[in-house]
């Protein structure tokens, strides 16, 4: 249908429903009821129409029941009729989306490429290659007998000199000595290039397939490279590590893309000749673009001496853009339509020649980035996110490696460490479940694979892994064979120490035993005299007793403290122990020198006789503090026999008439008189008084009468089943003859 066509429909359509409102709103019926004509016409219209709604219901499946046009149920059939129009009006709806985006994602495909795919064969993990340390010039240094230095030789576009840069900084209190980042200076003072500033047009990334890198692993070909990039205002780093045959890792590859060329550099043959690259990574005017630049920092730095200066880390501009990825393999999928493969991703980059789907892979990572880099910066000037970008991207290139001896006791965010934690071995206790008992064994293995790992340049997953670790932990096999046999995966170190294991794990078990058994009678009573009860469950009096006794020794120490302070401060002996000649003595009615001795002698036995005195007052003190309660309940029972009175014998009346049983007359004013005539008066007992009070109060309560409590139930918890009654068995009655 063309479009003039669908132009003249709708607008009949318009026409028609435009009329049937306006007609709708009249008085149909009346109109029917008045004129014949009019009434023939509506039926025979309603009839077309239900017979129009009755082929489109057909015609989107043959099962629907057909429509009854009458005047009767003529709402109902619109209702109806509408609903499904509706379902369908869906369906076409969502039928078209579908094909509209077959045909936007075949066009994606048809544009996108993929990483050429190579037989895996040729990157044959199994297969072992020699270790590339063992070529270095320079060994590798695992001792940690100090702290990191950098490898500096010189330091280009520097604003301080290397002197004042790599100076040894003293330790503090939270931070060991260690040597500060020599590019510190530099990179937070140093203005970026001009043209990050600015919104561009994106420049396209030269052809995927007509260009090649350019494999870089001597002098000549490094300095070639190296006046290229001279030339450039910004370029693409990333790199390739490998850390499971040497202890903190090695760079093995670093791919460089210019606008023009990529360069894939030979880190392991250039170790140590790659320091020339920092006349360009420090230079501010040149642009470094990497993803994911917070561990590239580190291994620079760590391995080839590298520090990076005017960094764009294409990972915090992808979080500042609120992308919902922010892997690089999203960045090259959506920005350059190229899909990479995850597979490389930890292959083994050491190996020698590397296959051509591993080269592929490496070139990938900074092909397509600096035109990404176009892109995502407009982006970010757009939204005005650029600034937040270039701060975390400077944060990033601030980072300093160190080693595990000197890391910070608190951890620091630009000081990365390999190992972060104190107590590293507890973090697998916490993973596979180990007792807190033999924490002593699997840290004595931890560190005897983290010194071998040291020693041959492996990791300590290589030398041995955690699980093996932790089963050696579980099992304790006390013998090689044993040492051996625990898991099914044992490293060439287990086996080749499995006697040194062995006896390790037996010694180590011993002390483990020895341990307990120390703590056990640590924990048991030293004195003899008192029991295990007793120090479990003493009485309150006797813990009374116990506090005052030693107030009491506390005291009297104090007290000969002070007196032996008075001795040495006063200022009458001073002068005398200062100044012997002034002090005299009599012997009859003359006036004697006293020798310095016979005043020494003198103020000892003072001192002498007043720790014996005091010491003499402890003694008392903890002999009446040690006696149980007899001399308390004398006491008390004396108190209470002087509170008792002593009434006299009443004299017989002889007057008196005898009677069975005497009147007692009781008023309120009658107090009890003696034979002599004084008035005694009753004490009065208080304490009896709560008593008598909290009597009174319960009958109260008694007589009271119970309140509504609407809120009773809910504080109640649920209660049990009631107890089934027990069905009787056997028997009911019995018969008699």
């Amino acid at each position: 249908m063309s479009s003039d066509s669908g132009d003249n429909v709708l607008k009949k359509v318009m026409e028609t429903v435009r009329a049937s409102n306006a007609l709708a709103s009249q008085d149909v019926e009346f109109h029917k009821s008045i004129d014949t004509s009019v009434a023939n016409s509506l039926e025979k219209s309603m009839k077309s129409m239900a017979s129009v709604m009755n082929n489109i219901l057909l015609s989107i499946d043959n099962n629907n029941e057909k429509l009854d046009g009458t005047n009767e149920n003529l709402e109902e059939v619109c209702k109806e009729f509408s609903n499904v129009m509706d379902v369908l009006f869906e369906k076409a709806d969502r039928s078209l989306d579908i094909l509209n985006r077959k045909s936007s994602t075949n066009d994606n495909k048809k544009n996108m490429q993929f990483l050429d795919d190579v037989n895996v064969a040729e990157n044959d993990p199994s297969r072992r290659i020699s270790k590339p340390q063992l070529n270095f010039k320079t060994p590798v240094d695992n001792s940690e007998s100090h702290p990191f230095k950098p490898l500096l030789i010189e330091k280009p576009n520097a604003l301080k000199s290397i002197e004042e840069s790599t100076q040894l900084v003293l330790a503090t209190e939270d931070i060991p000595e260690h040597f500060q980042q020599p590019y510190e200076y530099e990179i937070l003072n140093q203005e970026y290039n001009n043209d990050i500033l600015e919104k561009k047009e994106p420049i396209p990334s030269t052809s995927w397939v007509d260009t090649n890198a350019i494999w870089v692993d001597n002098i000549n070909s490094l300095q070639d490279m190296m006046q290229e990039l001279k030339k450039s205002s910004e370029i693409a780093v990333d790199l390739e590590h490998h850390d499971f045959r040497s202890y903190y890792g090695l760079v093995c590859l670093m791919q460089i893309s210019t606008r023009t060329q990529d360069y894939i550099v030979d880190t392991v043959a250039l170790r140590d000749d790659l320091k020339m690259l920092n006349e360009v990574f420090t230079n501010p005017l040149i642009t470094k673009v990497f993803h994911g630049a917070f561990m590239d920092i580190i291994w620079l730095q760590r391995d080839l001496g590298l520090y990076i200066v005017s960094l764009f880390d294409t990972f915090h501009a992808s979080k500042a853009l609120g992308l919902p990825k922010h892997s690089l393999a999203y960045l090259l999928e959506k920005y350059a339509n190229f899909k990479t493969s995850k597979k490389y991703q930890l292959a083994d980059w050491r190996r020698r020649p590397l296959s051509k789907a591993m080269m592929a892979y490496a070139r990938a990572d900074t092909h397509f980035l600096l035109n990404i880099f176009d892109q995502m910066r407009n982006g970010l000037i757009s939204s005005g996110k650029l600034a937040g970008v270039l701060r975390e991207s400077r944060n990033v290139a601030l980072r300093r490696f160190e080693y595990s001896k000197y890391k910070p006791k608190i951890p620091v965010a630009n000081i990365f460490t390999p190992v972060e934690k104190e107590s590293p071995w507890r973090t697998l206790m916490y993973q596979y479940n180990i007792p807190v008992d033999k924490e002593p064994l699997i840290r004595e293995l931890y560190e005897w694979r983290d010194m071998m790992a040291r020693r041959d340049d492996e990791s300590p997953r290589y030398v041995m892994p955690n699980q093996l670790l932790v089963s050696l932990v579980a099992y304790g096999p006390v013998d090689p064979i044993s040492v051996v046999s625990v898991s099914s995966v044992v490293t060439d170190h287990v086996r080749r120490n499995s006697k040194t294991l062995a006896n390790l794990i037996k010694k180590k078990l011993e002390e483990i035993k020895l341990g307990e058994v120390k703590s056990i009678n640590n924990r048991l009573p030293s004195s003899l005299d008192v029991s295990q009860d007793e120090l479990q469950f003493l009485p309150s009096h006797k813990i009374e007793l116990m506090t005052g006794a030693f107030k009491e020794i506390e005291n009297q120490l104090t007290q000969a403290t002070k007196s032996k302070q008075a001795m040495t401060s006063s200022v009458v002996l001073s002068e005398i122990l200062l100044h012997p000649e002034h002090a005299v003595k009599y012997h009859n009615g003359s006036a004697c020198n006293v020798e310095e001795s016979e005043l020494k002698d003198r103020y000892l036995s003072y001192i002498k006789a007043t720790l014996l005195a005091a010491s003499k007052n402890i003694n008392m003190v903890l002999e009446t503090s040690n006696s149980n309660a007899p001399l308390e309940t004398e006491e008390t029972h004396n108190k209470k026999s002087d509170q008792i009175q002593v009434i006299p014998e009443k004299q017989e009346d002889m007057d008196e008439i005898v009677v069975l049983k005497k009147k007692k007359i009781h008023s309120n004013d009658q107090k009890a008189k003696h034979d002599d005539g004084d008035i005694v008066e009753e004490p009065v007992d208080y304490s009896k008084a709560n008593i008598l009070a909290s009597d009174n109060r319960e009958v109260k309560k008694k007589d009271k009468k119970r309140v509504f409590d609407p809120y009773s139930s809910t504080g109640e918890g649920p209660k049990a089943a009631k107890k089934r009654r027990l069905v009787t068995k056997g028997k009911k009655i019995s018969f008699k003859k």
